[in-house]
Parts: C-alpha cells; sequence; structure tokens
C-alpha cells in the first residue's frame, strides 16, 4: 500500500497521502429523503419517515452509503431511501463521489514554497540549457538573482538545484560572469536572472 501511495503523492504533486477511515473530520454528511421510495412503503406517514431520514447519524448515512440497512425507532430505510450529501466543515477542499472522499490541504509552509520555487526554478533551467544548446549530460556553473526567497541559501534547496541542473557551481545573489546564456523568467511571480555556462572543470560550490 504504501508503494502505492508514493506513487499517487507524486503524480499529483502532494507531499504526503494518508488513507483515513472515516471523513467526519472534514464533512457533515447530510441525508436528503427519496419521496418516492418512502412512499411505496410508508404511504401517508411519508413525511414523518422523510423527517427522520433527515435526522439520521453519520454512522446510519454511511451504512446506507455502503448498501446497508439502518433500522430507526420505527422506521426501516433502505439505500435507496436516501441520498447521502457532504457539507465542509474545515479549511480543507474536499471532493465526494458516493461513499469516496479526497480532502486536500490547500495551506502551504515555509518549506513547501521553497521547495515549489526551487522546482520551478530547476524548470527555468532545464528550459534554458536547452536553449544553449547543451548535451543532456553537460555540467554548467549557475548564477541565479532576484527575489530573497528565490536565492535564499539553503542546503537542502540548492542541492536539488544543482543535482537536477547538473551545476558543478553555483552563484546565489550575483550574475556569472560572461556566461553563455542569461535570461530574465519569472518564478512565481518574482523576477529572477539565471545564467549559466559550461563547467570548465575548477572545483567550485554554492556561493
Amino acid at each position: 500500500m504504501s508503494d502505492l501511495l508514493d506513487i499517487l503523492a507524486a503524480e499529483v504533486n502532494v507531499k504526503d497521502v494518508q488513507v483515513v477511515a472515516s471523513d467526519h473530520d472534514l464533512v457533515r454528511l447530510r441525508g436528503k429523503a427519496n419521496f418516492r421510495t418512502l412512499g411505496k412503503r410508508y404511504g401517508k406517514d411519508t413525511p414523518r419517515a422523510a423527517a427522520a431520514v433527515a435526522e439520521l447519524g453519520a454512522d446510519d448515512l454511511q451504512t446506507l452509503e455502503q448498501g446497508g440497512t439502518v433500522r430507526v425507532g420505527e422506521w426501516e430505510f433502505r439505500p435507496e431511501d436516501a441520498t447521502v450529501t457532504r457539507e465542509v466543515t474545515s479549511e480543507w477542499l474536499v471532493q465526494a463521489d458516493g461513499p469516496y472522499v479526497v480532502a486536500l490541504d490547500p495551506g502551504l509552509s515555509d518549506d513547501l514554497i521553497q521547495e515549489g520555487l526551487a522546482r520551478e526554478v530547476v524548470n527555468r533551467v532545464q528550459r534554458l540549457r536547452k536553449e544553449a544548446g547543451y548535451e543532456y549530460t553537460t555540467r554548467i556553473e549557475l548564477s541565479i538573482a532576484g527575489a530573497a526567497d528565490v536565492v535564499r541559501r539553503d542546503s537542502r534547496v540548492s542541492g536539488f538545484v544543482e543535482g537536477e541542473t547538473l551545476a558543478r557551481r553555483m552563484v546565489l545573489g550575483g550574475v556569472l560572469d560572461e556566461p553563455d546564456l542569461q535570461r530574465d523568467v519569472d518564478i512565481e511571480g518574482r523576477r529572477t536572472t539565471i545564467a549559466l555556462r559550461r563547467h570548465d572543470g575548477r572545483k567550485g560550490g554554492t556561493r
């Protein structure tokens, strides 16, 4: 299961996927009576039966969703007697398809924002590598100048960018001398200058 969840997380670009037994913390279940099916069994008592459906709790509504029958006092409710809907009670983004519910936490931590910026930098550098005519294996020197959060000196982020772009030397906050290619680009609304050139083999690093 964990392998499948890792694949899912990668495909939908999220940090973590958790499977939970219940969505009670995210949504409120509501039961909407089906007067047609209730009317066939309860006749003139249908309005009272429908009112009872509206009062069903989450556990009973889940039972109906899963194809079970619910007995409450004088009433017996079958799956076709009610439509179960969900009312979002959290700040999460929730989408339901019958009993299947997916919830996405839209909140972004500082680490997630930084990671997103780094991925966009990598994307832009890869495009510039192609524009410069570099081979897939060409090692480069790279400079990134612009907004503070784009050029923030974070070893984890820098290591990611270097590894993905084959950068053997990276300058943050400045621009390479005599680059092979230099472009002003937009990184999530932040004006950024990226420059690159072939690595000459001398030792370097991030600075």
